[in-house]
């Protein structure tokens, strides 16, 4: 068996994989991440030339822009995000219930709208997008200070556990006495509280990508198959403390000189980023301190298997060590490469584009500006002292004076108009770049004009196409991280989670408990309005509410179309209205049918009182097999008692029958006794 390791070894191996991992500042990842960034917020490409048109073209801006309102509205549209498969009939309510809590947690319960924005935002620009949940029980202590407080008051204050006295001072004041009314003198308490709160909650935040690290072997998207995955970031001695570190330890620790700038961060940076802020000039507990969190398989104990272990790190100390049974991270990546863990971004699939439209664009304006302002050949010879200044001069109506005919000493140099060439050259770029991403600067509509020349089946082609490629982004994001991320929230409730709570779901007050939970590995993703335009849907859902309605008014009420079906068909109507709540517009008919005509009525209603009267005479009958049978065990409880009555007579007559056998026994030995020695025999009196 191999030997522990120590705390020494386990932090070297923890630094090691840190160092070597995917992700880190220095490798070629993180420089291929801040390059996509200085593409989306246009930076210069550091070629430009003085004098020369320095516009750089926004196709990558223009891309990730144009894919995000698709993707928010897939996933914050849906009543569930997500929903558990029931595993039998009888666990289809079950279901339901943690379907619905767990996207309540999500939605109402963390800020989803941002999560969902930065998470798939980071993944269209920086390659992967990154989020960490976890249980939350970190301690938040807040003040509260409270006046005039009577006994009663104080005392029911004192009794809360979360609640501490630091200040306390009493003094006499006026207060109306609650029985009678009259204002009487009494003595107040004026107390300030520590409030020291426990939480206990799922907590989901967005990584950035330049904290995030995974060993470099890793051949996954999945996180969770690599064998380290962790989070490095600066943290203050004070944050510390509230994540539960020691306080001695944690202010032992060295802290950072200076912030080390990443080059995701340097190109993430503006002008409203360029004041900095010395860390000289704050206090101990605001001290930067370098914290590293692995996920980290390794054999600790020796026993020859590797666990899952949770080490915090700070430089060369170990903060903390502990076996976890999973690690934290959710990843998606919207165009992911087989066998390796970081893919491709949408923006690096346009950044050439973005690069050749650029040059383009500035040949184009540098042709333009010469042709409308051409340079001047002038006979040095034939020009006064003013004649450069009013060569020089370009306001409209200009006078040049020359001491000599204009044809002799001045000839403009005429620059011909070549950028037209230009324009279908970057008309072949827009469309390589819709081929590419399915987004375009003429995607969100074509005017009437347009429409003429286009026949309805190409558009439609075009469209469809346009739009599935965005729909597999979101594909790809709902089966990877939105999957993971959703189970996840499911486990952690149904571990750490220990008592019910009352929430309204689905506009109904219910007592949820995640104790009585089981453990799900099935679930569906719904974004299934993604599949062509709401107002696609809403066509063919008015054509089948007319098809219903047809149906019904043709005699097909519950033959063909039932009362279910219609409503499934108006509730979706409202879905694609954009109107989340159906039941504002429509009542939900539950299993009911529709009425039976009159005479079916009338024999139904006979039916039921035949049934009613039969149940009734079953009721009676019920009740005497009832006082039957209450009488069969009183008779059986009376003969058991006199059974036994009878066996414990019989028990005594044969004691007393043993009794008097003995002490005729004895009695005749007492005779005998004085025969043979007279009257001095001891007990004889007996």
């Amino acid at each position: 068996m191999a030997e522990k390791l120590t705390d020494e070894q386990i932090v070297s191996l923890v630094n090691a994989e840190f160092d070597e991992a995917l992700g880190a500042s220095d490798g070629e990842i993180s420089l291929e991440r801040a390059k996509a960034w200085d593409y989306y917020l246009r930076k210069p490409f550091g070629d430009e030339e003085e004098g020369s048109s320095q516009v750089v073209t926004s196709d990558v801006a223009d891309v990730v822009d144009g894919i995000m309102p698709s993707l928010l509205r897939l996933f914050t549209t849906a009543d569930n995000l997500v929903s558990f498969d029931a595993v039998g009939p009888e666990d289809e309510e079950r279901a339901q219930q943690e379907s619905d809590y767990v996207n309540y947690v999500f939605f109402k319960r963390n800020p989803a709208f941002e999560i969902l924005f930065f998470w798939m935002f980071d993944a269209l620009v920086q390659k992967n997008g990154i989020v960490k949940a976890w249980w939350d029980e970190s301690v938040e202590v807040t003040e509260e200070s409270y006046e005039g407080l009577s006994d009663d008051d104080l005392i029911e204050l004192l009794n809360d556990d979360e609640l501490e006295p630091i200040e306390r001072e009493e003094r006499e004041a006026e207060t109306v006495d609650p029985q009678t009314g009259e204002i009487v003198r009494a003595i107040v308490h004026d107390v300030r509280f520590r409030r020291v709160s426990k939480g206990g909650r799922v907590r989901i935040e967005c990584v950035p990508p330049e904290e995030y690290r995974i060993s470099a072997d890793a051949r996954s998207l999945d996180p969770s198959k690599a064998r380290m995955v962790g989070h490095e970031r600066e943290v203050t001695r004070d944050e510390l403390i509230a994540m539960g570190f020691d306080k001695e330890l944690v202010e032992s620790l060295p802290a950072e000189d200076d912030v080390i700038d990443t080059p995701e961060k340097e190109a993430r940076r503006d002008k409203s980023d360029d004041i900095r802020v010395s860390t000289k000039a704050r206090d101990k507990s605001q001290d930067r301190i370098r914290l590293r969190e692995a996920y980290i398989r390794v054999d600790a104990d020796g026993d020859g298997r590797s666990e899952l272990l949770q080490v915090f790190t700070a430089g060369d100390r170990l903060l903390s060590k502990e076996p976890v049974d999973r690690q934290p991270f959710h990843v998606i990546c919207p165009h992911p490469l087989p066998h390796k863990h970081f893919g491709l971004s949408t923006a690096e699939k346009v950044m050439d584009i973005q690069r050749v439209n650029s040059a383009l664009l500035r040949q184009t304006l540098d042709n333009l500006y010469h042709t409308n302002r051409p340079g001047h050949a002038v006979w040095e010879h034939g020009m006064t002292e003013n004649t450069m200044d009013d060569l020089l001069t370009t306001r409209v109506g200009r006078v040049a004076r020359f001491a000599r005919p204009v044809n002799e000493s001045y000839a403009p140099m005429t620059v011909p108009f070549t950028a037209g060439a230009s324009f279908p050259m970057l008309e072949y770029f827009d469309k390589l770049k819709r081929d590419r991403t399915g987004i375009s600067s003429d995607s969100q509509g074509l005017s009437p004009e347009a429409l003429k020349n286009i026949q309805t089946t190409v558009l439609a082609q075009a469209t469809d196409l346009s739009k599935m490629k965005i729909e597999a982004i979101a594909r790809i994001f709902a089966e990877t991280g939105i999957k993971s991320l959703f189970l996840h929230i499911h486990e952690l409730l149904l571990k750490h989670q220990k008592k019910a709570e009352l929430v309204k779901l689905r506009g109904v007050w219910v007592q949820v408990n995640p104790q009585e939970w089981r453990t799900r590995r099935d679930m569906t993703v719904n974004i299934g309005l993604g599949i062509g335009t709401r107002e696609q849907n809403l066509v063919h859902l008015n054509a089948i509410w007319e098809k219903q309605a047809q149906m019904v008014q043709a005699g097909g009420m519950n033959l063909t179309v039932t009362p279910r079906n219609i409503y499934n068909t108006a509730a979706e109507i409202v879905k694609n209205a954009n109107l989340k709540n159906p039941a504002m517009f429509f009542t939900d008919p539950g299993d009911q049918r529709a009425p039976p005509p009159p005479d079916e009525q009338i024999q139904l209603q006979q039916q039921a009182m035949l049934l009613e009267q039969r149940r009734q005479q079953l009721d009676a009958r019920r009740q005497e097999l009832d006082v039957m049978e209450r009488e069969i065990e009183r008779q059986r409880m009376m003969l058991e008692h006199e059974r036994g009555m009878a066996e414990i007579f019989r028990k005594m007559q044969k004691d007393q029958a043993d009794f008097q056998v003995a002490m005729d026994q004895i009695m005749t030995k007492l005779t005998d006794l004085e025969l043979k020695y007279g009257a001095n025999v001891p007990g004889s009196a007996v």
